[in-house]
């Protein structure tokens, strides 16, 4: 059996509704590695880490790590973002030479 490390987020929204979610931090891997790496995680000050089993033929390391991708994935800058930008900072120039 492997195992993985993961961590769990818990925050509180602005309507006061507890929400969370957890990430996975590790591939899964033997039980030796994975524990050393939890001690140096938890070491360097990471919070709410912990070793989760991996069983065969498990989908739920897959599930975390496209959800945890999503969660970060951003969207690409498109020429119209930067002629945007680039409009501002001419007439903030403009502004400045006058």
């Amino acid at each position: 059996m492997k195992f993985y490390i993961s961590r769990t987020h818990v925050c509180i929204d602005d309507n006061g509704i507890p929400t969370g979610h957890e990430s996975v931090l590790t591939k899964p891997d033997a039980i030796k590695p994975t524990r050393e790496m939890l001690r140096r995680m938890k070491a360097l000050g990471i919070t709410n880490v912990h070793i989760c089993e991996h069983p065969v033929n498990s989908r739920r390391w897959g599930k975390l790590d496209r959800a945890g991708t999503k969660r970060v994935k951003t969207r690409a800058m498109t020429l119209a973002d930067v002629a945007g930008g680039l409009e501002e900072l001419a007439a903030e120039a403009a502004k400045n030479n006058s």
